[in-house]
């Protein structure tokens, strides 16, 4: 039977970062949360994985990956305690590559760009819950990635599910600060501006949709004013 390669994001949970030496430390999936297919993964679910493709198997194949791009590998797990499932989820320690994109990444750590991991996995058994949503008690772990905010701009943002649209809008302002913060300091490479730039995009996307009423209409501001009070202008010229 074959298993349909998925990718499934969480908020990027870093628990230690040091730039100078490259390490990175966080979850690449957390238990407990409901995607926006209805997923759910549930502790146990990489184990397999783990001792059959993890630093302990005799071939170690666990990769963490820049954007789950194969040709951005950032570490290969090769090292025992590296990455394992604990009480919070899929836990992990790498060892960032100096190459240029590994140095950028760890300056998107640093600058507070980056605001997802993901996992890329296929899934092996799962079971639906009685609120109505897949339960993922075994996936096929290919690779967890460093990923900014959703390359796929139809795919709903982890961080902004169940917030009011107030909290939205103050979400993705606080987004376009950083980013805003992250072109001015001028220290990526040209490839990863590009990336900041489409970045920049989805949140104005996210934003739209977000002031718009269904039927394509903007939500009337004050005094019936078509024009959001809070508008977020995203003006690039690189």
């Amino acid at each position: 039977m074959i298993h349909k390669y998925l990718e499934k994001s969480c908020p990027a949970i870093i628990k230690d970062l040091d730039v100078r030496r490259g390490i990175v430390e966080g979850y690449f999936s957390t238990w407990g949360i409901v995607d926006a297919d209805g997923d759910e993964m549930m502790p146990g679910a990489f184990q397999k994985s783990l001792a059959e493709r993890g630093p302990e198997a005799e071939i170690k194949r666990i990769m963490h990956l820049a954007q789950h791009n194969a040709s951005h590998p950032l570490h290969r797990f090769t090292e025992t305690g590296t990455i394992k499932e604990d009480e919070v989820g899929l836990w992990f320690r790498s060892t960032i590559t100096q190459t240029t994109y590994g140095k950028d990444i760890l300056l998107l750590y640093q600058d507070g760009v980056v605001d997802e991991h993901s996992v890329g996995i296929q899934i092996l058994q799962a079971t639906r819950s009685q609120e109505g949503h897949n339960q993922i008690f075994e996936a096929y772990l290919w690779e967890g990635s460093t990923v900014t905010w959703g390359a796929n701009m139809a795919t709903p943002v982890t961080a902004i599910k169940g917030m009011t649209d107030k909290e939205k809008g103050e979400y993705l302002c606080r987004r376009v600060d950083v980013l805003t913060k992250a072109f001015h300091k001028g220290t990526y490479t040209d490839d990863t501006f590009i990336l900041l730039e489409l970045h920049l995009k989805q949140i104005q996307a996210h934003y739209l949709e977000l002031v718009t009423e269904p039927g394509g209409n903007p939500t009337p501001g004050p005094g019936g004013d078509p024009t959001p009070q809070n508008k977020v202008t995203v003006d690039l010229k690189i």
